[in-house]
């Protein structure tokens, strides 16, 4: 289901991921427990499989291991408590969950108000510089693919 993402992962130098550092089923299925809902099919495959990652420099958020957790700043729930800690946040933000911050005028998150009939949310792209939030992929494979093709060709 995900051989083109796989084939682009392989080929590409926009993206450098760490095999073998994969997330283990229960750290996904205590993520989940805590977040309150199921993540992407996309996301859990991308988890298990590739763990962790670097896109341009930047990571794109992952699991850590649950002892290290509030260590690590690329940890998806890491990020999500601390957003979650601010009222303010949670208020304008109540369906978001950030996967991709990069040290740039936009930042990409899921929209877990909208998943479709396959369990995906889409990814959706807040232009900081604009305040504007739109869709960028339906699914978190159709992101990765599309920042690939994007970050490769300016590379």
């Amino acid at each position: 289901m995900y051989e083109r993402l796989a084939e682009k992962l392989e080929s590409t130098t926009a993206v450098k991921w760490f095999p073998g550092r994969g997330a283990k089923e229960e750290w996904i299925a205590e993520a989940e427990a805590e977040l309150g809902f199921s993540l992407p099919p996309s996301y859990r495959w991308w988890l298990k499989n590739y763990g962790g990652a670097t896109l341009s420099g930047t990571g794109i958020l992952m699991l850590a291991p649950p002892d290290v957790r509030e260590y690590v700043d690329t940890d998806i729930l890491y990020i999500h408590r601390l957003n979650q800690d601010d009222e303010e946040w949670r208020e304008q933000y109540p369906h978001r969950l950030d996967i991709f911050v990069p040290d740039e005028d936009e930042l990409y998150f899921f929209d877990t108000s909208a998943k479709d009939e396959q369990g995906e949310f889409p990814v959706m792209r807040y232009d900081l510089m604009n305040d504007l939030i739109e869709e960028y992929a339906p699914s978190f494979a159709g992101f990765l693919e599309q920042l690939i093709d994007k970050r490769s060709a300016v590379y």
